[in-house]
């Protein structure tokens, strides 16, 4: 089994996007709405801020407590629409009870949705304009295109949280030739079983630490553990990597796998609303 690493991937796209920016002389601005204590949403915020400093860009965040109202923060980002300096704004997720992150994100200025999650961004995306792809599965086909093996004609399995998220990747990995669908964590464990030992690409977003072992993978498949877990207070990823070296052919750990190159493309993504 081979470890797909991200910080190679995302250092090509990172340097990148810096020489973009120093050759356009244009600052690209991005702004996080953050709210309430969510330690590992601080810490994703804090890469996020840190990256895009080393790369050139503003980067502004608004951190409000647990118990804001939604109103204040649909006016926060109304008035973050309206800025020029701004060319992206994030939503970080997941948000306290409470508030409808949907109608939240949707405040958000389809031209500034850097993650690509907004109504909008997902419709264009999802009826084939491939330019509006949001940045999770973005950032799943960098590192499929990383393995260096053909993906046209392989069998693609997504499996999520929710619809939107899968439906999204799924759409990624067809515009790369792969045939995919992609199964909800609440599907039937018989299904799911069943589906991925078919599959030859497996795309996982669940947030279940180990839940995906050897016995129910296929042999050399490419394993994309979008997941994040926690077990005796470690992050770990969906994927039993000690279960399944000896059987698939690749595999993205986590950390260190996914996560720097979402990060960044979402900097990339940022810069190209800039340059626009």
């Amino acid at each position: 089994m081979e470890l797909l690493y991200g910080k190679p991937v995302a250092e090509k796209i990172l340097a990148e996007t810096k020489r973009r920016i120093g050759e356009s002389g244009i600052r690209p601005g991005l702004a996080v709405i953050l709210v309430g204590n969510d330690r590992p949403s601080h810490l994703y915020v804090g890469i996020k801020e840190r990256e895009a400093m080393k790369a050139g860009i503003l980067f502004e965040k608004k951190i409000f407590p647990e118990d804001v109202s939604e109103e204040v923060v649909i006016s926060a980002l109304q008035s973050l629409n309206s800025r020029k300096d701004i060319h992206g704004i994030i939503v970080q997720l997941p948000l306290p009870e409470g508030l409808d992150a949907d109608r939240i994100i949707d405040t958000i200025s389809p031209e500034k949705d850097t993650d690509g999650f907004h109504r909008e961004t997902l419709k264009r995306f999802l009826s084939g304009e491939k330019e509006a792809c949001p940045v999770f599965p973005r950032a799943i086909v960098e590192l499929l295109h990383a393995a260096g093996e053909a993906l046209p004609g392989k069998k693609g399995l997504v499996i999520a949280n929710s619809k939107l998220l899968g439906e999204a990747i799924a759409e990624a990995l067809r515009g790369e030739g792969v045939e995919s669908r992609y199964l909800l964590s609440s599907e039937d464990e018989q299904t799911i079983r069943r589906e991925l030992a078919d599959a030859d690409v497996v795309v996982s977003a669940l947030g279940k630490g180990r839940s995906l072992t050897c016995d129910m993978l296929r042999q050399g498949a490419i394993v994309i553990d979008g997941g994040v877990g926690y077990e005796n207070g470690k992050v770990v990823g969906d994927v039993d990597k000690e279960s399944v070296s000896g059987k698939i052919g690749f595999l993205t750990p986590v950390p260190g796998g996914v996560g720097p190159v979402t990060v960044a493309t979402l900097l990339a993504r940022v810069t190209e609303a800039a340059l626009k």
